[in-house]
């Protein structure tokens, strides 16, 4: 059989290379005249069957020719009716699947589930319902497109199938990494209610679950299903759990971020490297190079988290000043959920019946998503570390130094910039608008709150029936849209630079100019309203400021009472310094913080005709053919409202629109010229988060397909798939085989091999940039990653194979699979890794040259170089033709079933291994930007990989007896490394490695992710067929999932965050 493969993946590269050589006219015409001799030699007719994912053929006699885990109502309902979440996450071959709803383990998709098989990414994985296309979501995540799973109506459902390989030549490009069909219950009849509780310790409520769905017969031969389901998420608030919420010492990036408030003093130049040798050298290799960072001494008093260089190799090379050397932190995950409160419904309607010998399938579906309160950070820190700065003659200053009169005098120093008798004109700062302290128009705990909404709409239609005595056709048209309201909040960068000066507040008729005047003088410009003429610099410099205008106090002394303690946890104390007089006004707080709207769609229009006849017998059967043709057109639409502010001071929502406001100033977005000025680079208005652009994106596929089921002898069978799919711009031809051979009758090999392609999605080929987030160790915080669109892109192409087999050891109570698999990617199309963009620029040398371009930073955020690493503020990422991936592993199935007393044990296994997925080195031209390396069994978080435990296994055991059932299951996933540095454990910098911070093992890992193992458990008691109560302990023993050196401290693509739950559920049916 290996060497079979060898043969048949030979041919297909040869085939492949060929054909490339050749036209696009030539392509399309080599596979019509395939079609049209296979349409040549039709005959017979095939008895009525049903269709098996993975096969277009009814009836099929090959069904089990391909690995499918299926997974019916009663068992999903056996395990107390699992939400989609909590199902396809126990899916052995799934792995990093987005759907937590808190930022951190959505991947900025909120609100939004998904399913990604091995670990190839959600835009490789194909979702069915009822074996037709489902549109995906209308936000463009760095998850990519998906759909949501969220939407799907499980209580309708019969059973959900998943097919565990690439089926391209079957279902289109897309279905690279299998294919998961939801099949809903078109036959039931009756009334069924399910009403069930959730209990999560430690959330704000308990999570609800409702549905109703009725099945009946209407008129003569109509099937008609309806079915209604609501589910409630509660708030889990990060401090409310016993792992979220580390100490510095305990997890460096456990949320600790270096732009607080209060905030930190930062000086370049004038640094004394022979006082501190070690500090400077430190500093250095960090990208920190002539850079002393002094934290506001009042730091811990104030809620922050003051660190200095002997602990993070941060801080000051200056002997004066050296006890302040380091920064002023504070933990943001302090204000953030573990989950976030979220409602979902759906609405599922459909009927099937028969007219004049055809049958039809008619279908709605109608699916809500609402986050109405998502938590995040009290404000968001600059992008540009360099552009905030704060005259000495502000009355921030003034109360500071009342109350740190030592810390005021260091200031004096040459080296930061004074004279040794007055301090420095103006002071660079490390600072955000709200921190520690929180944002008092947040939640109550003082929290941002955005909000995530998103409609779905679905309608499906089709008949089939007999085209002649020998031929029977199947025709479909659907329609899906999606629809996002999804929102955001920013500080303008002007904004908050002109209230550091005093120029800040609704009423202030005084306008930004500039953020600096020169790349060594950072003091502002500013100009009256209306007026070209510039203040005079002297008068900036001063405390004189016009009626209406307020200042800002961006430190320790404007702070009350913290809402984190030093290390993150227990109350707060008032702060001992607080200075009522110079706190910051709320209205001028009000007015920082400005609303963004986004809306967007996602419209799916799909038809297809599909026949299928017999060929005649073969010596083991039947042979069978079907032939069909299929149309998608996709339109993605963007748009960003413009719709009044929080009140009557803040801007329109649309003020993120980056046509509209493409500049940092708003002066220059008032025309034009300033406009056109600023689209090379457009940074937008907001310090943080970039632009969103307008757009409207249309593809077209179109595609010709082919199957064969070929019965050659009753111990062996083939199919074979052949499909044709034109871009317009790239098209291809992809070929399928699987066969299976029994050679006794207790023992069947399978195999499968074919190719697959994909070419960009709109998103991939679009100029218009979306902006993600990303931390950057380098900088110590994250950082702005402008994800842009690749317009020269290649189709991405990959080989696959399966072998395995399937026994049942000469008995009638085991079952067992064995498969391996492979994909062989060439060409992948990925979007850059931002870490591995940032740590060549770290690198310097060639890497750094390679791409300057594309990193962003120092004063005025150029991409010229002249910064180091440490001070980036932003990062382009391209979608690019990455590297070549190789992944390979094992999946395994093993059941046992028996009568044991009065009842039936059902007792199995299914677990996959992941042997190995090789990403090869990253180049750009002959630069090596990132090394090769293996992600199977690794975090992965600062690379393109997912999250990739080696081994995800299930047992599980099931006895029913009468009218109990028990349900028991163990749950596991092995133990994987952690690669990167963190200067709490060991350090991935080499030239840290002198100074001790290079703590890795010989292998190279820093931390060692545990091995987690959960069990659940359900009873379920029942009456008669009407009614069954059911309770169910998840996490039975109350595992936390292991430490992880990150936000929630916790893998959130992995683990569930919440610990031991219960559930209660009741259902109802009437027949």
């Amino acid at each position: 059989m290996t060497r079979l493969y060898k043969i048949y993946k030979g041919r297909i590269a040869t085939i492949n290379h060929n054909l490339s050589r050749g036209d696009k006219m030539f392509k399309k015409l080599f596979v019509k005249g395939i079609f049209l001799s296979l349409f040549a030699s039709l005959s017979y007719a095939q008895d009525e069957q049903v269709t098996v994912i993975g096969s277009l053929i009814k009836g099929t006699p090959i069904d089990s020719g391909s690995p499918i885990s299926t997974f019916d109502a009663e068992s999903i309902e056996s395990q107390g009716n699992l939400n989609i979440v909590e199902l396809i996450k126990m899916v052995p071959g799934s792995s990093g699947m987005d759907g937590e709803s808190n930022q951190f383990g959505s991947n900025g998709a909120e609100g939004i589930a998904n399913i990604n098989m091995r670990g190839l990414g959600t835009q490789r994985t194909l979702v069915l319902i009822n074996g037709k296309r489902q549109v995906t979501v209308p936000l463009r995540t760095g998850a990519g497109r998906s759909v949501n799973l969220h939407d799907l109506p499980m209580a309708a459902m019969s059973r959900i199938e998943i097919l565990k390989e690439g089926a391209a030549a079957t279902y289109g490009s897309d279905a690279i990494s299998g294919v998961v069909n939801f099949i809903t219950d078109s036959t039931f009849e009756g009334l069924k209610v399910n009403v069930a509780a959730k209990g999560i310790p430690g959330a704000q409520d308990e999570g609800k679950e409702f549905a109703i769905t009725y099945g009946s017969v209407v008129g003569d031969d109509t099937n008609f299903l309806l079915s209604l389901s609501h589910q409630f998420k509660p708030e889990l608030s990060a401090r409310d759990t016993d792992y979220a919420i580390k100490s510095f010492a305990q997890s460096d990036k456990g949320g600790w971020s270096t732009f607080g408030n209060p905030g930190t003093f930062v000086r370049a130049g004038g640094v004394d490297a022979a006082n501190n040798a070690t500090a400077a050298a430190v500093n250095a290799a960090l990208g920190f190079g002539g850079y002393s960072f002094l934290a506001d001494p009042g730091c811990n008093d104030a809620g922050g988290k003051f660190t200095s260089h002997g602990a993070t190799g941060w801080g000051t090379d200056i002997a004066t000043g050296a006890e302040y050397g380091g920064f002023c932190r504070y933990q943001y995950t302090y204000f953030d959920n573990v989950q976030e409160e979220q409602k979902n419904s759906q609405l599922w309607m459909e009927f099937n019946g028969d007219i004049d010998g055809h049958d039809y399938h008619v279908e709605f579906a109608y699916g809500h998503t609402d986050v109405p309160n998502w938590a995040t950070s009290p404000s968001y820190p600059p992008n540009n570390p360099s552009t905030n700065t704060m005259p000495d003659s502000s009355p921030a200053m003034a109360s500071l130094c009342a109350a740190y009169a030592d810390f005021c005098n260091d200031l004096k120093d040459a080296n930061y910039g004074g004279d040794g008798t007055n301090r420095a004109t103006y002071h660079q700062l490390r600072v955000r608008a709200m921190a520690a302290a929180g944002n008092p128009f947040g939640n109550f705990r003082g929290a941002e709150t955005e909000s995530r909404e998103y409609d779905t709409f679905r309608f499906a239609f089709d008949f089939e029936g007999d085209l002649t005595d020998d031929i029977q056709y199947s025709a479909g048209l659907g329609l899906s849209t999606s629809e996002g309201l999804t929102t955001s909040s920013d500080t303008q960068q002007g904004k908050f630079l002109k209230s550091l000066w005093g120029y800040g507040g609704p009423n202030c008729a005084v306008d930004i100019v500039a953020l600096s005047t020169s790349s060594t003088n950072l003091q502002p410009l500013f100009a009256p309203t209306g007026s070209d003429t510039n203040i005079a610099a002297n008068v900036v410099a001063g405390n004189t400021r016009p009626a209406g205008c307020l200042w800002f106090n961006p430190t320790s002394t404007a702070i009350a009472q913290g809402m984190q303690t030093v290390e993150g946890v227990g109350t707060a104390a008032p702060n001992p310094n607080y200075d009522a007089a110079n706190k910051n006004d709320p209205a001028l707080l009000r007015w920082l913080i400005d609303k963004r709207y986004t809306e967007s769609t996602s419209t799916l229009l799909t038809a297809d005709f599909i026949m299928q006849g017999s060929m005649g017998m073969l010596a083991g059967g039947d042979a069978a053919w079907a032939f069909g043709y299929e149309r998608r057109d996709y339109n993605l639409e963007t748009k960003t409202p413009a719709l009044p502010g929080p009140t009557a001071a803040n801007a329109m929502t649309n003020i993120h629109n980056g046509s509209l406001y493409p500049c940092d100033i708003p002066r220059n977005n008032a025309t034009k010229a300033g406009r056109d000025a600023c689209a090379s680079n457009p940074v937008g208005l907001f310090m943080f988060l970039a632009p969103t652009f307008e757009s409207d994106q249309d593809q077209t596929v179109d595609s010709l397909f082919a199957e064969f089921a070929l019965p050659i002898t009753d111990e062996f069978d083939m199919q074979l798939a052949l499909r044709y799919e034109d871009y317009g711009s790239k098209d291809s031809i992809d070929p399928k085989v699987v066969m299976r051979w029994t050679p006794i009758d207790s023992l069947t090999l399978r195999f499968t091999g074919q190719t697959t392609f994909r070419a960009a999605h709109p998103d991939e080929t679009s100029a218009t940039r979306v902006t993600a987030l990303q931390y950057l160790s380098q900088t110590g915080a994250f950082k702005a990653v402008d994800i842009t669109g690749n317009v020269n892109l290649d189709p991405e192409e990959a080989t696959t194979y399966n072998f395995g087999f399937i026994t049942d050891f000469g008995t009638d109570n085991w079952t067992a699979t064995l498969d391996f698999y492979e994909f062989d990617f060439k060409n992948p199309i990925i979007t850059e890794s931002a870490p591995q963009l940032a740590a060549a620029y770290a690198k310097g040398g060639d890497a750094k040259t390679a791409v300057q371009s594309q990193i962003y930073g120092g004063v005025g955020l150029v991409n010229d170089g002249s910064f180091g690493a440490g001070a980036i503020g932003r990062v382009q990422s391209n979608f690019i033709n990455g590297p070549s991936t190789l992944t390979n592993g094992v999946d395994l199935y093993l059941q046992y079933e028996t009568d044991m007393g009065d009842g039936m044990l059902t007792a199995g296994l299914e677990a996959n291994y992941v042997a190995k997925y090789s990403v090869d080195a990253y180049m750009k031209g002959d630069v090596e930007i990132a090394a090769a390396y293996d992600c199977a069994g690794f975090f992965n978080i600062e690379n393109t990989c997912r999250s990739m435990p080696e081994l995800k296994g299930k047992a599980f055991l099931n006895y029913r007896a009468g009218v109990h059932n028990f349900y028991g299951a163990l749950n596991y996933v092995s133990n994987y490394d952690d690669r990167r540095g963190t200067l709490a454990g060991c350090s991935s910098i080499p030239a840290l490695a002198a100074f001790g911070f290079d703590r890795r093992d010989a292998g190279g890992v820093c931390t060692e992710i545990a091995a987690h193992t959960t069990i659940d458990a359900t009873y379920t008691y029942s009456w008669g067929d009407a009614f069954d109560i059911s309770f169910s302990v998840y996490n039975l023993t109350d595992e936390q999932p292991p430490f992880t050196v990150w936000e929630m401290n916790y893998d959130p693509n992995t683990h569930s965050p919440l610990g031991r739950f219960v559930k209660a559920g009741f259902t109802y049916r009437m027949q």
